[in-house]
């Protein structure tokens, strides 16, 4: 690789959280790494879905649900076709696949009857456990020598990669 790689004192940025001892690595070698975690990650995702029977759209949905779920939240049917870019039929089809496999449960809000929130089933929630420990073990694993302060510079790095992921993404 012909790029050159710069230092600490070049870029202000922390060292990187590695074996080698690099100061920094090429921007080059970060796209790469990046693009080989998301292989794994798909892989992985491609094996759970494989497993329960679900096809791409089941999955984003179900990630909608996980991830409201870490955030303590129930998602309604509305929000979630919202999420997911689909109409009101393709939601109820969606919704009714889900829970017909038992990956979703359907319940009235108890501030507003007229409301049905979504949730990952007690059994989807187990078996994306199942399936997705594993990599949450080598991310704590890779993170495990890494300082306070590199973890920090870590974590705005993705955040900031996510922003400008979620922002570029075609609608």
């Amino acid at each position: 690789m012909s790029t050159q790689t710069k230092t600490q004192s070049d870029t202000g940025a922390s060292p990187a959280c590695d074996d080698r001892g690099d100061v920094a690595i090429a921007r080059e070698d970060i796209v790469r790494l990046l693009c080989a975690y998301a292989g794994e990650s798909l892989r992985t995702t491609e094996k759970w879905a494989a497993a329960k029977a679900i096809n791409s759209t089941d999955i984003r949905a179900m990630a909608e649900l996980g991830e409201a779920h870490r955030a303590g939240a129930q998602m309604t049917a509305g929000q979630l076709g919202d999420a997911l870019g689909l109409s009101s039929p393709a939601t109820s089809a969606l919704i009714s696949r889900l829970e017909g496999g038992g990956h979703v449960t359907r319940s009235r809000d108890p501030k507003d009857r007229r409301r049905v929130l979504l949730t990952a089933s007690p059994s989807a929630q187990r078996g994306a456990v199942e399936y997705f420990q594993p990599m949450g073990d080598a991310v704590a694993a890779a993170l495990r020598g890494c300082s306070d302060e590199e973890m920090s510079v870590i974590a705005r790095f993705l955040e900031c990669l996510v922003r400008h992921m979620h922002a570029s993404s075609p609608a």
